[in-house]
């Protein structure tokens, strides 16, 4: 059921931004916290952003976690509608149980992607392809105490994120993923937003925990205001799909945000709410919720 109501959330928020008539188009359209260039969409040559996420609770039986995740990235403006995207992402876990405490900090797979983008009327849009390189792996040894600790900081790294982006978080893979998104925005300042991604997770190595190649498909729906010149408020939606990977087959979540600043500089703060299993209800026990703080300039 949570699966459907996924589905229909999904198909009505995207229903609305189609619906909806904008004023000016942004370049990074699917996201809460990204860059506002207004009018002079795709004129910046070079973008760095970050995010920092934060969770602190139990996850299964006695254990309790404390993870901080950063996400670096870099944009390179290529050409008027080519750009350059690159991230990549670091987790730090702690693990708290009956027995000794237990950390790990693992180093994710770099993403690069290449995009088209540009504004046709009232859309601002992009789409494009991306691949990791295998840099996530778990411990040599067997069935240990240190490479469940690892892989508990990349299910984490995932999960307080809403599982979006998995790719970035899956060991001994390789990913091709093909992401697009668009956007409008209304005259008095709301924003609509819808984007999609899908593509295959490679498995490289026996010693993935999941052992077989997948598929992965992300939506999401993005919704704001702009409450004043430098305050934005508003919320995003997201439905990331693993089917074969049974205990994380659907991840529905959602990401009140707060982004304040200018056109050349940002800051945010938002809440991953994970509103399903695995990772939620967020606030239940043993369940996982995301604190983000993001920001980022453009020269």
């Amino acid at each position: 059921m949570a699966f459907l109501r996924g589905w229909g959330a999904v198909a009505v928020l995207l229903a609305a931004a189609a619906w909806l008539s904008p004023a000016e188009a942004r370049a990074f359209p699917n996201e809460p916290n990204s860059l506002d260039e207004g009018a002079n969409a795709h004129s910046k040559r070079f973008q760095l952003l970050g995010e920092l996420a934060f969770f602190a609770g139990g996850i299964e039986g006695d254990a309790k976690a404390r993870l901080l995740s950063p996400l670096f990235e870099l944009r390179l403006q290529l050409a008027k509608h080519w750009l350059l995207d690159a991230a990549w992402g670091l987790s730090y876990v702690n693990l708290d149980g009956q027995d000794d405490a237990d950390n790990s900090f693992r180093a994710g797979n770099p993403w690069v992607a290449f995009y088209y983008q540009g504004v046709k009327g009232q859309f601002s849009y992009r789409f494009g392809l991306g691949v990791t390189i295998p840099v996530a792996r778990l411990p040599d040894e067997g069935v240990t105490q240190a490479q469940l600790t690892a892989a508990t900081a990349y299910a984490l790294a995932a999960r307080v994120r809403g599982n979006t982006m998995y790719w970035l978080w899956d060991p001994h893979s390789v990913s091709v993923i093909f992401p697009m998104a668009f956007e409008r925005r209304k005259p008095s300042g709301f924003l609509w937003g819808a984007d999609l991604a899908a593509g295959v997770m490679l498995k490289i190595s026996d010693r993935n925990p999941n052992q077989r190649h997948d598929a992965v498909i992300q939506m999401g729906a993005m919704m704001g205001y702009q409450a004043v010149k430098w305050l934005r408020v508003g919320a995003r939606f997201t439905l990331v799909i693993l089917p074969k990977i049974p205990e994380q087959r659907t991840q529905l979540a959602v990401e009140p945000y707060l982004r304040f600043g200018s056109d050349d500089a940002f800051g945010s703060l938002g809440v991953v709410i994970n509103l399903d299993n695995p990772g939620g209800f967020a606030f239940d026990k043993d369940q996982v919720w995301g604190l983000l703080f993001g920001g980022g300039a453009a020269f």
